[in-house]
C-alpha cells in the first residue's frame, strides 16, 4: 500500500512539474495566422533625410552617379548619395556647387530622391562691372 501511494505521489509530482514547464512557455493565441502573415509582409517605411552642403566630388555619369556632399558645419561628415533613374535633378552637379539633397537609406546606401543646386549669388562687384561697361 505504501509503495502504491509513493508511485501515485511521484506520478502526480511529474505531471505537476510538466504542467508548470508548459505554462511558462509563451504562445500567442490572440492573433490569427492571417494577421501574422500580414504583419510579416509589411516593411517599415523608409526614413527620409535632407542634406545641405557643398559637392566635394561627382563620379559616374547619367543615371548611375554618386555625389559626395560635405555639410555646412565643420563637424559634418561627408555623405555619399547615389542617384538613379527616379532622382529629380535641378541644376548642374559640379564640384563646389551648393546643393540640397533629399534621400532615403536602402540596403545601406543613400539613394537620392531629389537633388537641387542652389542658384549662384551674384556679387555686387560683378553687377557694378556690368554697369560700368555700358
Amino acid at each position: 500500500m505504501i509503495t502504491r501511494n509513493s508511485l501515485i505521489a511521484l506520478g502526480a509530482a511529474a505531471l505537476l512539474t510538466a504542467s508548470i514547464g508548459l505554462a511558462q512557455t509563451k504562445t500567442d493565441t490572440t492573433k490569427s495566422t492571417a494577421t501574422k502573415a500580414a504583419t510579416a509582409a509589411k516593411t517599415p517605411a523608409a526614413t527620409k533625410h535632407v542634406m545641405t552642403g557643398t559637392i566635394e566630388s561627382v563620379s559616374g555619369s547619367g543615371a548611375n552617379m554618386s555625389v559626395v556632399i560635405k555639410g555646412a558645419k565643420s563637424t559634418d561628415k561627408p555623405v555619399t548619395v547615389m542617384l538613379n533613374d527616379s532622382t529629380t535633378k535641378k541644376g548642374d552637379l559640379v564640384q563646389g556647387a551648393k546643393v540640397t539633397a533629399n534621400y532615403h537609406v536602402d540596403n545601406g546606401q543613400n539613394i537620392a530622391t531629389s537633388i537641387t543646386v542652389a542658384a549662384a549669388k551674384t556679387t555686387s562687384a560683378t553687377s557694378s562691372t556690368a554697369t560700368k561697361t555700358k
